[in-house]
C-alpha cells in the first residue's frame, strides 16, 4: 500500500521539472529581461529538530497566492495563508515527543503549485506498536469493539493510519481498504498474477485510533459462514520505515455464551486479585459492554465497596478484593449480563465469601506452638534476609546415593522478626511460589502450614507454603533491617535464621578457595566443567573462621555459588580468592543438618553469605604467623613456607600428597594434575603402622618452633588433614589424635588443656564412596596454653589416641543412608603401613 508520502514525492518531483522547464524557456530568449517566476519557494525540504521552534520560507510570486497544509495537523501552524507577490512566511512547530514526522505546505497561484516539506525529528527512535491480542473472535450480531494496543507512540496517534484486508471464502486476501487515512487518498497498487480473491463486501467500519486502542464497528454476519479480516494499524517515519501491528478479526454465527466453573468462591481476608474460571466464554471482546452488578449481603456505603472492577477476561470472571478488616466473613454476589444487538443474551452469577484478615502473631508465639500443622488463623510479619538470587541459601538435601536436590535452595527463605530477635526458615512448595525479594517486609498467612522444631540447637522451620500464603510485601529497603552485631561467643539459638554481622573474624586456610574440595566429586555444570554428571558426592563445603580469642565458626558455601572458586587459563598455581584480612562477616546464622554427616562437627552455628561482598574481611589480619607449612612450593620436604620450625616424623615414610586448596585450573581435563581443587604435591603424607602393638600405645609426630621474644593474648595451632589416597584400601589411618605440648624442648609433654581429640577423617575414593566421607581435608584449630609464649623451643606432639579407624562400608543405592564407614573400624597389626596414612595440607601456628 502506497502512503501519501509516496504521492508527495512524485508531486514535488513534477513541480521541480515544470519549474526547470519554465526557466529554460525564459533563458532561451535572445533579449535581456528581469527573471520573474509566477510561483516559487526558497526551499522544498527543511529538516527540523525534535524541539519546538519556527522557521522561515520565502515565497516568490508575480501575483496572489494561497498556502495550505497537505493534511490537517495539530503540531504546526502558518502565520499567513495567503499573500501577494514575494513574501516570507513563518512555519511554527511544537516539540515532537513521538516518531519523526513530516507535513507539506502547498503554495498555489491559479493552476500553479509548489510544495515545501517540513521533516521533524522525534524523541522516539525505537518505536513499538502492538495489539494486546493478535486476534479477536466476534459474535454474529452487529457490535462495536475496542481492541487495546500497547505503544510508545502516544504522541504520534494523530499520524497513525489503518486499513482492513478482507479474505474471501477461499482464504485469499482482497486489496487493503483504508479506514483511517491521515495523509490523503491512496492511489492503489497493481496486483500480481497470482490467484485473485473474490470481492468481499466491507463489514468493518467507523475505525478510530486512540492511545488506548482501536475502536471499530462490525456489521452483523448474514453470510452463513465464518468470515475474517486483518485490521492493520501502521505509521511511517520520515525515512520511510513503516511500523505496524495486525489484528485478525474473525466473525461467525455464535450467540453470547458464558458459564462459570463455580457459582460460589471463598477467599482469604487480604487484598487480592481473583479469577473465577469460566467453562464457556465468548464475551471477552465485549467485556466493556457487559453489565456488572455487585449485591452485598450487608449493604455498604458509597466508597466502601470491597469487590472492585469485575471484568470478563480470557480466564473467566476477574475482580479484586480489598482487605477484610472486620472480625467476621463477608459475602456478596456478582451478577453479570450481556445482550447483543440482535437481542441474544448471556448471564451468570458468583457468590463471593471473604474471610476476615488474620490477626498478627509474633514470632515467639509461633515458636511456642506444638510442632505440626498450624491451626491458628493468623499471620507473621518480618523481613526477608535471604536472597532469592543466591545459590548459597541452604544445603542441598541428599535424596539418593549420588543425588542432591539443588532445587531446595530456590524453595528456601529466611525471614527474621521486625526487631531482629528471632528467625524462621521458610520452605515453599516450588521455586515459583517463592517470590520474596531480599530486604522486603512480608506478611505470611501461616494457617495450614507445618511447623517443624529442632531442639538442639533450637530453631524452627515453617514448610508447606505457597504463593497464596504471601499476604503483603513491601518494596525492599535494606536500611530498615535491624542491625545485629555480635561476636562468635555472643551468638545464641535465637540468632538462627537471622542476619548477623559477626565481627572480628579471620579465615584460617588463606591459600585456598571458599570450597576446598575436589570439584571432580561435585556436580558437572556450567560452573564446574570437570564435575560428575552421574555421581556427585558433595554440594556444600565448610571453611573455618576464627576470632582473636580462638573461637571458631564455619562458613558454608554451596558448589553452585559462582564466586566460590577462581578459574583461569594459567597452570596450577596457588592463587587465593578468600579474604586475606580480618573484619566483619555479614551472614545468616544457620544450624546445618547436612554438612556434619560429611565433614564432622562444625560447631553449634554456621554462617552463610548471600553475596561475596558481605565477607568484608578488609582490615589487616589480627593474627601473626609463627610458622606455617602448606607445601605450596610443591617440594617434598619439611621446610616451612613461613617462619622457622621443624617436623620430626620419627621414621614414618614421607611422600608428596595431593591437596584440595587450589583455586585455579588450566582447563585441560580431570586428571589429578589438572583437576580443579585437587593439586598433586600440594600436601605431605606420612605412612607407618601408627599403633605400637607391643607397647599398646599410639605413635606420633612432633612440630617444634620458637616463641622466644613473642608475647600475646592467644596462641593457636591449626591443621587441615585427612587419611586415604582416594582408594578404599587406604582407609586405615588412625581417626583420633591427642595434642600434647612441651615447653622444655621436648623433655616433658602435657596434654593441651581444654583440647578435645583431633579427628582425622577418610576422604572420598573413586568407587562407591559412602556419604560420610569427605571430598576434602577437615580443618581443626586448638588454643595453646599461655606458657607456650616466650620459649626458646616449643614442641607440639600429635599422638594417636586409640585404635579407631574407618572402613569401607560397601555402600549401595539401597543402603547408603546407614552404610557409614567413619570411625567404624579398628586398627590391627595386619594393616600394612602403606595403607595407614596421615595426609596433611596445612600446619600453622599463629598468635595475637
Amino acid at each position: 500500500m502506497k502512503t501519501i508520502f509516496d504521492k508527495q514525492k512524485r508531486s514535488v518531483a513534477g513541480l521541480l521539472t515544470a519549474v526547470m522547464a519554465f526557466a529554460a524557456v525564459l533563458t532561451g530568449c535572445q533579449k535581456d529581461f528581469e527573471l520573474e517566476l509566477p510561483l516559487a519557494v526558497s526551499a522544498r525540504e527543511l529538516s527540523l529538530t525534535k524541539d519546538a521552534g519556527s522557521t522561515h520560507v520565502l515565497v516568490y510570486s508575480t501575483g496572489d497566492w494561497k498556502a495550505r497544509f497537505t493534511r490537517n495537523v495539530k503540531w504546526a501552524s502558518l502565520n499567513k495563508l495567503e499573500g501577494y507577490g514575494n513574501h516570507e512566511i513563518v512555519f511554527t512547530y511544537a516539540a515532537n515527543y513521538g516518531l519523526s514526522r513530516k507535513v507539506g505546505v502547498i503554495f498555489e497561484k491559479g493552476a500553479l503549485a509548489d510544495t515545501v516539506m517540513f521533516m521533524q525529528a522525534g524523541t522516539v527512535t525505537d518505536p513499538s506498536i502492538a495489539f494486546s491480542k493478535p486476534a479477536v473472535t466476534l459474535l454474529k450480531a452487529q457490535s462495536r469493539i475496542m481492541a487495546p494496543i500497547s505503544t510508545n507512540l502516544r504522541y504520534s496517534i494523530d499520524d497513525m493510519e489503518a486499513s482492513v484486508t478482507y479474505y474471501d471464502e477461499n482464504g485469499l486476501p482482497n486489496e487493503p481498504v483504508p479506514v483511517v487515512t491521515r495523509a490523503g487518498e491512496d492511489e492503489g497498487e497493481e496486483g500480481d498474477d497470482g490467484p485473485q480473491a473474490e470481492p468481499v463486501a466491507p463489514w468493518i467500519s467507523n475505525v478510530s485510533i486512540t492511545h488506548k486502542g482501536v475502536q471499530f464497528e462490525a456489521a452483523e454476519n448474514e453470510t452463513g459462514f465464518v468470515r475474517w479480516a486483518d485490521l492493520t494499524v501502521f505509521i511511517e517515519n520520515v525515512e520511510g520505515d513503516v511500523f505496524k501491528s495486525v489484528l485478525t478479526v474473525t466473525q461467525g454465527s455464535a450467540v453470547p455464551v458464558f458459564k462459570l466453573d463455580s457459582e460460589a468462591e471463598t477467599y482469604e481476608g487480604y487484598g487480592q486479585q481473583c479469577v473465577v474460571p469460566a467453562m464457556t466464554n465468548n464475551l471477552v471482546p465485549y467485556s466493556d459492554q457487559v453489565e456488572y452488578d455487585v449485591v452485598y449481603d450487608v449493604p455498604v456505603g458509597e466508597g466502601d465497596e470491597w469487590i472492585l472492577k469485575p471484568e470478563i477476561t480470557d480466564e473467566g470472571l476477574a475482580f479484586s478484593l480489598t482487605m477484610n478488616e472486620g472480625s467476621a466473613p463477608r459475602t456478596a454476589t456478582i451478577k453479570l449480563s450481556f445482550t447483543d444487538a440482535s437481542g441474544a443474551s448471556a448471564s451468570a452469577l458468583c457468590k463471593v465469601t471473604q474471610k476476615p484478615y488474620p490477626a498478627a502473631a509474633d514470632f515467639a508465639t509461633v515458636r511456642a506452638l506444638t510442632p505440626g500443622e498450624i491451626t491458628i488463623a493468623q499471620y507473621i510479619e518480618g523481613y526477608v534476609v535471604s536472597d532469592p538470587a543466591s545459590k548459597n541459601i541452604v544445603s542441598s538435601p541428599q535424596t539418593k546415593q549420588f543425588f542432591f536436590d539443588r532445587g531446595e535452595n530456590d524453595r528456601t527463605v529466611y525471614i527474621e522478626s521486625l526487631d531482629g530477635q528471632y528467625g524462621f526458615c521458610l520452605k515453599f512448595a516450588t521455586a515459583e511460589d517463592n517470590t520474596l525479594a531480599r530486604f522486603s517486609k512480608v506478611r505470611l498467612a501461616i494457617a495450614g502450614a507445618t511447623l517443624e522444631k529442632k531442639a538442639d540447637p533450637e530453631c524452627y522451620t515453617i514448610s508447606g507454603l505457597t504463593a497464596a500464603n504471601v499476604l503483603e510485601t513491601s518494596v525492599p529497603d535494606e536500611f530498615k533491617i535491624p542491625v545485629k552485631t555480635k561476636s562468635i561467643a555472643e551468638l545464641t539459638d535465637a540468632d538462627i535464621y537471622t542476619l548477623v554481622s559477626v565481627t572480628g573474624l579471620e579465615i584460617m586456610c588463606k591459600d585456598g578457595a571458599y570450597t576446598n574440595c575436589t570439584d571432580g566429586y561435585s556436580f558437572k555444570d556450567a560452573l564446574n566443567a570437570i564435575g560428575t554428571a552421574t555421581a556427585p558426592r558433595w554440594d556444600v563445603a565448610p571453611l573455618m573462621c576464627y576470632d582473636k580469642g580462638g573461637n571458631t565458626i564455619f562458613m558454608l558455601t554451596n558448589a553452585a555459588v559462582s564466586w566460590r572458586r577462581h578459574s583461569s587459563g594459567r597452570d596450577l598455581d596457588f592463587y587465593s580468592v578468600v579474604a586475606q584480612g580480618s573484619g566483619t562477616f555479614r551472614g545468616i546464622v544457620v544450624a546445618d543438618d547436612v554438612a556434619p554427616v560429611r565433614y564432622g562437627d562444625l560447631g553449634r552455628y554456621q554462617l552463610r553469605a548471600m553475596t561475596k561482598e558481605e565477607i568484608a574481611l578488609n582490615d589487616e589480619p589480627f593474627m601473626k604467623t609463627v610458622v606455617e607449612w602448606n607445601w605450596n612450593d610443591r617440594k617434598v620436604d619439611l621446610v616451612p613456607e613461613i617462619g622457622a620450625g621443624e617436623i620430626n616424623k620419627y621414621g614414618a615414610a614421607q611422600a608428596a600428597a595431593a591437596d584440595f586448596n587450589n583455586v585455579v585450573c588450566s582447563g585441560n581435563g580431570g586428571s589429578t594434575t589438572e583437576q580443579k581443587g585437587l593439586v598433586s604435591n600440594g600436601g605431605i603424607m606420612f605412612t607407618q603402622q601408627w599403633w605400637d602393638f607391643t607397647a599398646d600405645e599410639g605413635r606420633y609426630f612432633d612440630i617444634s618452633f620458637s616463641t622466644q621474644g613473642i608475647s600475646g593474648s592467644n596462641l593457636i595451632f591449626g591443621i587441615t588433614w585427612g587419611h586415604g589416597s582416594m582408594s578404599n584400601t587406604t582407609l586405615s589411618g588412625p581417626a583420633h589424635w591427642n595434642l600434647l605440648y612441651s615447653v622444655d624442648g621436648g623433655g616433658t609433654f602435657l596434654p593441651v588443656p581444654d583440647c578435645p581429640v583431633i579427628k582425622k577423617r577418610s576422604i572420598t575414593w573413586w568407587s562407591t564412596t559412602s556419604q560420610d566421607s569427605t571430598p576434602g581435608f577437615t580443618e581443626h584449630l586448638r588454643r595453646l596454653p599461655a606458657d607456650c609464649f616466650g620459649k626458646e623451643k616449643v614442641v607440639l606432639r600429635l599422638q594417636v589416641a586409640d585404635k579407631v579407624t574407618d572402613i569401607d562400608p560397601k555402600a549401595t543405592a539401597s543402603n547408603y543412608l546407614t552404610a557409614l564407614g567413619i570411625e567404624k573400624g579398628t586398627l590391627t597389626s595386619s594393616v600394612a603401613a602403606g595403607n595407614s596414612q596421615a595426609r596433611i595440607g596445612t600446619i600453622t601456628v599463629r598468635y595475637n
